[in-house]
């Protein structure tokens, strides 16, 4: 299991990392697609049950917050990030079964290593 690993580099803390991130998501979350307005991490319809917008967060892949490097970032929306943390999902271990099928872009296109949860597999029979 990989293991968060010390504080946030100052980059990261001074908010010069982020927009590069949603720049290259072109201000969409890289797994459900959900939209941000520009300049911002603020959906520009969605909104949490309090009538807030929702916001888009970059997630370390590795969990190692000091790698802050483009290919260990991905632009998601809260309940994307939420959902990868929730099934504690990261590089090489079994896709959370709410993802189904659907293996999210930015793992394919990082092409970082997972495996099919077992009854996605089973479908056939």
């Amino acid at each position: 299991m990989i293991v968060a690993s010390g504080d946030y580099p100052t980059l990261w803390k001074r908010g010069l990392i982020q927009p590069r991130v949603r720049e290259r998501a072109n201000h969409c979350c890289e797994q459900c697609g959900m939209e941000f307005h520009h300049g911002t991490n603020l959906a520009k319809t969605a909104v949490n049950r309090h009538g807030k917008p929702i916001v888009g967060t970059c997630h370390h892949i590795d969990e190692n917050k000091q790698n802050c490097s483009m290919a260990n970032l991905v632009y998601l929306c809260q309940s994307c990030h939420f959902t990868v943390h929730l099934s504690r999902w990261y590089p090489g271990k079994t896709l959370p079964r709410i993802w189904g099928e659907n293996v999210p872009r930015w793992i394919v296109s990082r092409r970082i290593p997972y495996r099919l949860h077992p009854q996605m597999r089973m479908r056939g029979f």
